[in-house]
């Protein structure tokens, strides 16, 4: 206790004229308006400084949460944008059905690919455990890869859109223009969009997507643009180059799509047929 004495008789004079300063300084900022605006200012933003530092501490510390929160977020949106005829799917989620979004979509990893053979074949980490079956269409969030034809417990085929022996059907993005997708074999960022009709408006950057007949991939995924197109067979068809958006040659990530209604549609069609028969 004395040694405080002691310190206020000592800085008496110090602490005198402080105490005389601050009181100064709060009749001067409550008379002026200019003065307590500026000093609400400055207060402001030391105080924004300090919240926006802890701030930025406390998100270091919740990236991990908070990029799976948003991984989430972006795979329900993107969802809901496929049914109202979006490109694009989830990610690193597994959808239930629902009444307005017909496709249930399996993410996983692509294990070995394929790309520098004349018939190749890309292989994928989950299987018929994760519900995955023979003729579903595999996909990246840049664009179709292909179909698979094999699959076991754990691990999936695909028939990859680098196969000579793969055709799908696929359309001109804004048009009823439609035709088949092939590969020569050759160039693995160049497929070729042929039986296009003479009449069709064919222009170079339009996009390729997939066809809304195909029970195997969701309308309006899109494939690619067009590089350039030539008339065929005596000039009756076009022969499109179909330069893809994919990188066929560096898959990571690929989602396999499970159509709800696809034996229901082919059951359409096969009675259709029969009752043409």
């Amino acid at each position: 206790m004395q040694q405080i004495i002691n310190f206020l008789i000592k800085y008496r004079n110090l602490l005198l004229y402080l105490s005389l300063l601050l009181v100064a300084l709060v009749f001067t900022i409550q008379s002026h308006s200019y003065h307590r605006n500026s000093f609400v200012h400055s207060t402001g933003n030391i105080t924004g400084s300090f919240l926006n530092s802890r701030s930025n501490i406390y998100e270091y510390f919740d990236l991990k949460e908070e990029n799976e929160r948003l991984r989430l977020e972006n795979a329900s949106l993107r969802m809901k944008n496929l049914a109202s005829g979006d490109t694009l799917l989830g990610q690193e989620t597994t959808f239930v059905f629902t009444d307005s979004v017909p496709f249930k979509v399996f993410p996983s990893r692509v294990i070995k690919n394929d790309y520098s053979k004349r018939n190749n074949f890309i292989t994928l980490d989950i299987g018929s455990n994760q519900g995955v079956k023979v003729d579903m269409g595999v996909i990246t969030t840049d664009g179709i890869v292909g179909i698979i034809d094999i699959s076991n417990k754990r691990f999936s085929r695909v028939i990859s859109i680098l196969n000579s022996d793969m055709s799908l059907n696929a359309q001109i993005k804004g048009s009823n223009v439609i035709g088949s997708l092939t590969w020569d074999g050759n160039d693995p960022y160049v497929m070729s969009l042929i039986d296009v009709p003479r009449l069709a408006q064919v222009k170079q950057g339009d996009t390729i997507v997939t066809g809304r007949q195909s029970t195997t991939f969701p309308p309006d995924i899109l494939i690619g643009t067009i590089k350039n197109a030539q008339l065929v067979e005596n000039g009756s068809r076009y022969q499109i180059d179909v330069e893809l958006f994919n990188d066929m040659t560096n898959l990571g990530t690929a989602y396999v799509i499970k159509n709800r209604d696809k034996q229901a549609l082919q059951v359409i069609d096969t009675l259709t047929v029969q009752n043409h028969e």
